[in-house]
């Protein structure tokens, strides 16, 4: 399944970029480097959301999660120091195109498009938030178990992209993406 993805990606999107941005290299395009899902349970003291957040992670992306611990112990929340918060999953080559194309694909659809993302234009990476866990199908017969799982967050992480290309990148793959709020 990636691999069309990935030959969606060289044909279309590279020949678009090339001929908007008049590149000679097509290395000059940005794309993705690494994906970062994570996902903190709302109430660090139970063992059982923070396991639910773990197998939730495994479950729809088939990698092995990574436990999220605390840097600093909280007083307000009674968490201590090292403590397990949630999970994250970092995906790379393949299983960040898979992800990509199911982005584009089959969450694009279900969002609300006349809302804008917005990014920092000081970081080079992009943040988003799925709010619902609906949105994978691998969850939908766990529903009992998974239906009060936090929201999860995407990070991208681009290969030394310029600035100015990041949004661009964005708006190709049809996202409805803002550098601030002005920009409506």
């Amino acid at each position: 399944m990636w691999k069309s993805y990935n030959r969606f990606y060289t044909q279309i999107i590279k020949s678009e970029a090339g001929s908007i941005y008049q590149c000679r290299n097509v290395n000059q395009i940005p794309s993705v480097k690494r994906v970062s899902i994570s996902c903190v349970s709302n109430n660090p003291n139970s063992v059982k959301s923070t396991l639910m957040t773990l197998s939730a992670l495994q479950l729809v992306f088939d990698k092995k999660a990574k436990i999220v611990t605390s840097r600093d112990s909280v007083v307000l929340t009674k968490v201590r120091k090292g403590q397990p918060l949630g999970a994250k999953v970092f995906l790379t080559k393949g299983s960040a195109w898979q992800f990509l194309n199911f982005l584009t694909f089959n969450l694009m659809p279900q969002l609300d498009l006349t809302k804008k993302i917005y990014f920092s234009k000081r970081n080079s990476d992009f943040k988003f938030i799925i709010k619902s866990s609906a949105v994978f199908n691998v969850l939908k017969p766990f529903f009992n178990f998974f239906q009060f799982l936090p929201s999860i967050q995407v990070v991208f992480g681009f290969k030394n992209p310029p600035i100015n290309d990041k949004p661009f990148f964005w708006r190709l793959l049809k996202l409805p993406v803002a550098s601030s709020k002005k920009d409506f």
